[in-house]
């Protein structure tokens, strides 16, 4: 039996039978808490739903509802309410054998890029030198610093809030003479690393949108026998090599050449809309 099917066993009485059809499919799970979005004429029984996802699912301690999108340059959760339970939005999240501690109503986490998470890191060779142009909570560093045998991690990140749990988490995952955390804007950190002396192995720019006004910046990491970048983005499945093609023409007029290793469509966005991240291998020319 499904678990709508069994919400809705455990709401006859208590909502209409129009209002188990709205019911929703599916919930998020981060931690020990679930998030559910509601249809709006269901709004006025959410904490007797909420009661239930508590009654169904012994392991989880708070039941949460998001009722609004994630806006603004730091991509923060517009409205997540509390319904029931334990009343504490920062957890401790586990995936892959890392520990992500953060405030889900500050900070966006998306389940649906736990593959991208975890693909990564098989890809870093031992020995490489990583800069995370937008680490976030350590997203990607963390994983990469846990499963790859990774020579150095500079994490960049602008979010106070963010910033502050990377380095918690850097701590929490034992990962302190792996990663570096640098806390600034990404166009003038870059160029600090760049002209420090730094080149990097492999550059990680996973961000929405797809940070092309910051292309100019990361190439100048790039070393003469090549390094690869990670660049993300919404596309139409019909035209994705667009997103490409906009990373290549800024390398060209930057005198390198770009070579596309692989593609990988990570979750849909909507009807042929997908979230594709690229790797891209840059050298000079």
């Amino acid at each position: 039996m499904g678990f709508k099917t069994k919400l809705k066993d455990v709401l006859i009485g208590t909502l209409s039978d129009e209002e188990l059809l709205l019911l929703p499919r599916g919930f998020q799970t981060i931690g020990n808490v679930v998030i559910i979005k509601l249809n709006p004429k269901l709004m006025g029984k959410k904490k007797k739903i909420g009661e239930k996802y508590l009654e169904l699912l012994p392991s989880i301690k708070s039941v949460y509802l998001n009722s609004g999108r994630v806006k603004g340059q730091f991509r923060t959760p517009e409205k997540i309410e509390y319904l029931v339970g334990v009343k504490n939005s920062i957890i401790k999240h586990k995936e892959h054998g890392v520990i992500y501690k953060f405030d889900f109503t500050k900070i966006m986490f998306s389940m649906g890029n736990l593959s991208e998470r975890k693909f990564l890191a098989t890809l870093v060779k031992e020995g490489e030198i990583i800069v995370d142009m937008f680490a976030g909570i350590g997203y990607f560093s963390l994983p990469i610093a846990k499963h790859s045998k990774p020579k150095k991690i500079f994490s960049i990140e602008l979010n106070p809030d963010s910033f502050n749990y990377l380095n918690e988490n850097i701590e929490l995952n034992h990962c302190e003479n792996i990663i570096t955390p640098i806390k600034g804007d990404s166009k003038i950190e870059v160029i600090k690393l760049s002209k420090s002396g730094l080149k990097a192995d492999r550059v990680i720019m996973g961000v929405f949108p797809a940070p092309k006004d910051f292309i100019n910046e990361a190439l100048t990491l790039a070393k003469a026998e090549g390094t690869i970048y990670h660049y993300e983005g919404i596309v139409d499945k019909e035209k994705y090599l667009g997103l490409f093609n906009e990373f290549k023409e800024i390398a060209e007029r930057n005198d390198y050449k770009c070579d596309l290793l692989t593609k990988r469509f990570v979750k849909s966005y909507g009807p042929g809309l997908y979230h594709v991240v690229f790797d891209i291998k840059v050298h000079k020319k």
